[in-house]
């Protein structure tokens, strides 16, 4: 009696979120249309008048404000999607320094990459896993703002039957009393913040059976920690 209950409690729960993603799908996809003509629309004015301060000011802001909603419509589409991984078998000292290449002229200092001596390589959503660490890369950066001199850095190393990426920067850190509640989706300190980037990162990296944790100090600065199998635990 009880399986079958807690069987039917999950068949119930499964429905409810299919038709969440679906209702959450639908309204971004709707929302993103007519976004995407006033982007447009937009871009034409800013060129077409960019000799005019006034007009090109105002346009300009519309445009960042549209750029900003549609990376909220995207964390959006990436909590209610959940995560379907496309494994691949990746060098991460590669991998790691492709990121950093792409994203460098957005980052204010030089983020140092230490990578351990013949670490294997692992399986992961080449996508997905760049979508964490760039996040978690973005966060370091707010955390490093105003701060004397700031550095980011990240260190990938096999622990036991694990590898661990640490993302660490020597900003304000995190609360004490906040620390539990930075992965709850639609939680966040930020004042133009959704509260789902960090969410998002811990779905993708428990699909990928692995486990995400921080270590922060106030005004010390903070590290998080992606703990990831070794190929050899995924076959």
């Amino acid at each position: 009696m009880k399986n079958l209950k807690n069987n039917l409690n999950k068949k119930l729960t499964d429905q409810i979120n299919n038709s969440i993603q679906t209702m959450i799908a639908g309204l971004a996809h709707e929302i993103r249309n007519p976004l995407n003509s006033i982007k447009g629309a937009s871009e034409y004015l800013n060129k077409k008048y960019s000799n005019l301060d006034d007009v090109k000011e105002f346009t300009d802001i519309i445009i960042n404000e549209i750029e900003r909603l549609d990376k909220y419509l995207n964390e959006f589409l990436s909590f209610s999607r959940g995560v379907k991984l496309k494994l691949k078998k990746v060098n991460l000292e590669n991998f790691l320094s492709g990121i950093i290449m792409t994203i460098k002229h957005s980052i204010p200092v030089d983020v140092g990459i230490f990578v351990e001596k013949n670490l294997p390589d692992i399986y992961i959503d080449p996508e997905q896993m760049r979508q964490v660490i760039v996040n978690l890369l973005s966060n370091a950066k707010d955390a490093i703002i105003n701060i004397k001199n700031p550095e980011i850095k990240i260190i990938a190393r096999k622990i036991k039957n694990k590898v661990h990426i640490s993302i660490i920067d020597n900003g304000h850190g995190i609360k004490s009393d906040d620390i539990n509640s930075i992965f709850v989706p639609f939680w966040t300190t930020k004042e133009n913040g959704l509260g789902l980037g960090l969410a998002i990162c811990k779905s993708i990296i428990e699909k990928h059976k692995g486990n995400i944790s921080v270590r922060s100090k106030l005004n010390k600065g903070s590290e998080f920690i992606i703990s990831l199998p070794l190929i050899e635990q995924r076959k």
